[in-house]
């Protein structure tokens, strides 16, 4: 189980935000770890994914196609299709390659609406994903079921975590596919640059999430990983437990990003889910698992990992370029 130079580590979707945590949680243990990204080759051709996959002693797929609830809910269709296809083709790729593990990346939209707070891992069995996010939660939780299926009585043993809302730096803030967090600190960063007075925030805040800094979900993930012991199809939510408001969190954002800016709410923007929380006991249990950092020092760290990236001032010079941008007068 446990990777050589020989056999390493190979983590998919590595230079991705959650990724780059990943691989320094693996190499701060010790591992050898060989990172596949998009540039490596498309996970979705199966041969591709042999290639990549080929001489691991342990998997980790974190690839994925996804964005926040505003980009899966324009791509239902493909939401489904290329993350059920990347799940299939890691998981064949792993049998055939003889992998001893083989880690997948769940996700909480794989819970039903119903469900009964906080999540537990049980839960998965009750309802179906629904809402904006569904496709995409069927999509994991399928990967997740056919992977515990398939591997049931092979060698290669198989895992899923469920890593919560996930923020901090090295986060894309992509404008259509940022997490949630990511979304509020850029509106807001820009907002304070430009002496807006106010960032945008979807719906009325009322609804809540489980937000959980990177690092903190990058160890738990490395510590399955590198666990002595079988999963055996098991499944861990890693977040932080706790319950917050997006109205809650937005604020944290504003006082942190300061010079007096604060939240806007668009109550007629979608939010998904009205509530979200999870359960980590079972993680806390078996793997010892805690997320240690608060959400006010993660904020903290968040906002000035990205001022001091040089992210910031690309923003502002974007945006000033084009407020002051005039059309251009056509000749009758």
């Amino acid at each position: 189980m446990i990777a050589t130079p020989s056999a390493p580590v190979v983590v998919t979707g590595a230079r991705g935000f959650l990724g780059r945590h990943v691989v320094r949680s693996l190499e701060r243990r010790g591992q050898k770890v060989r990172a596949v990204g998009r540039q490596d080759g498309d996970l979705r051709d199966p041969a591709t994914a042999e290639r990549l996959l080929a001489g691991a002693a342990t998997v980790v797929h974190l690839a994925a196609d996804v964005g926040g609830v505003g980009y899966l809910k324009s791509c239902p269709g493909r939401a489904f299709h290329d993350n059920y296809t990347l799940g299939l083709n890691v998981i064949r790729a792993t049998l055939r390659g003889g992998v001893g593990r083989l880690v997948l990346a769940g996700t909480p939209c794989s819970y039903s609406g119903d469900a009964t707070l906080p999540l537990t891992e049980d839960a998965l069995r009750d309802g179906v994903p629904s809402g904006d996010t569904g496709t995409y939660g069927y999509a994991k939780l399928a990967t997740s079921l056919a992977a515990a299926t398939l591997c049931a009585g092979q060698p290669t043993d198989t895992v899923t975590v469920i890593p919560s809302n996930l923020y901090g730096p090295g986060d894309a803030f992509d404008e259509k596919r940022g997490h949630v967090v990511a979304a509020l600190i850029r509106k807001a960063v820009l907002a304070a640059e430009l002496d807006d007075g106010c960032f945008e925030v979807w719906g009325d805040g009322s609804a809540t999430r489980d937000f959980v800094y990177v690092a903190d979900v990058a160890e738990g993930i490395a510590a399955v990983a590198t666990a002595p012991e079988r999963f055996d199809g098991d499944t861990f939510n890693l977040g932080s437990g706790r319950e917050t408001s997006i109205r809650e969190i937005a604020s944290i954002v504003a006082t942190t990003v300061g010079n007096g800016i604060r939240p806007l709410f668009l109550t007629d923007k979608p939010v998904g889910y009205t509530r979200r929380v999870m359960s980590v006991d079972h993680a806390a249990e078996r793997l010892g698992y805690v997320a240690h950092t608060p959400l006010s020092t993660g904020i903290r760290q968040t906002v000035d990992w990205l001022r001091a990236s040089g992210h910031v001032a690309a923003w502002v010079a974007a945006a000033t370029e084009a407020a002051t941008a005039t059309p251009i007068r056509r000749a009758a």
